[in-house]
């Protein structure tokens, strides 16, 4: 068994690949399990995945369908033998020494994931992501979420014991997958710790899925954080309206992303997400336990819709 098994979504990023995957293999732990998923991508990521695995006996392939992320990455979860389960996209890229630092603070902490900081990546410049350094239960990490995300819902920043994922999986064909996932993995978890240090480099490209412009797919948002409001009003009772609020900022994030000129193409989607806000209105202003300035803002971005 593998100390660590890297699993390593592949579609559509030639020009980024060989920079992730050298980034893991030059890792300061050398005890590692890397398995590329190859998502059926159309352009050489297939040919230059199989060189990898030629070059690198740690290197694993699974060629496959298109299926997307989810798909991908339960394809590695499925085969993954390591002691410990990481995530890294492949167009992204770690620090050579983030899982010598992780395992560190996983074992000094006796915890079931850690979480580190992270390195923003937009073509011009760095922008660090940074987290607030903690330990603790899954209470205090459900609060650290849902206040303004300072526990980041991304599963790829995060280094896990390999229990937490032995009966979850991501949800195949739906978008917005980690916010589907990890208060499930919060909940299960009995320690959880996570550091400051920016060893996930996350590259922020314009044509992401998370950048693009809106489109239906993207009300799979509102249903992954409804989920995760109504799983916290039955087990955290005591959480309740902290992740409502942070539900309802969700939801004005989501609406704002339609254009005003494809209001009537959206028209569905448009007229769901504004009755949600219609409806809090009063509580968003009166009752909310969030901040002044997001009230405020609430009220200037309503009366634009």
């Amino acid at each position: 068994m593998a100390l660590i098994s890297v699993i390593i979504p592949v579609y559509k990023v030639e020009e980024y690949l060989e920079n992730c995957i050298q980034s893991v293999i030059k890792q300061t732990v050398s005890d590692l399990e890397i398995i590329l998923v190859d998502d059926g991508s159309p352009d050489q990521c297939p040919e230059i995945c199989d060189l990898w695995a030629d070059k690198d006996s740690r290197i694993k392939v699974i060629h496959k369908e298109n299926g997307g992320l989810s798909d991908a990455r339960n394809a590695g979860l499925d085969i993954a033998q390591g002691e410990y389960l990481s995530f890294v996209d492949s167009d992204d890229w770690i620090a050579p020494d983030m899982y010598e630092i992780m395992l560190e603070a996983l074992k000094r902490e006796q915890a079931d994931i850690c979480a580190c900081g992270i390195m923003g990546c937009y073509p011009s410049r760095n922008v660090p992501m940074p987290v607030c350094p903690a330990a603790g239960d899954s209470k205090r990490f459900f609060s650290m979420l849902y206040s303004d995300a300072l526990y980041p819902v991304a599963a790829w920043n995060k280094l896990y014991k390999r229990e937490c994922w032995s009966k979850l999986r991501f949800p195949k064909g739906r978008i917005c997958e980690d916010a589907f996932t990890t208060y499930k993995l919060i909940d299960q978890a009995k320690r959880i710790v996570q550091i400051e240090n920016a060893l996930y480099f996350y590259r922020i490209r314009p044509n992401s899925i998370m950048t693009e412009k809106f489109r239906a797919q993207r009300m799979d948002e509102e249903e992954a954080w409804r989920m995760n409001y109504e799983f916290i009003a039955e087990h955290y009772p005591e959480l309740k309206r902290k992740a409502y609020d942070f539900y309802l900022q969700r939801v004005n994030n989501l609406i704002h992303m339609i254009a005003p000129s494809e209001r009537m193409k959206f028209k569905k989607e448009y007229g769901y997400l504004h009755g949600i806000l219609q409806k809090n209105l009063l509580y968003i202003m009166a009752g909310s336990r969030l901040k002044m300035k997001y009230r405020i803002r609430f009220l200037l971005d309503y009366f634009k819709l």
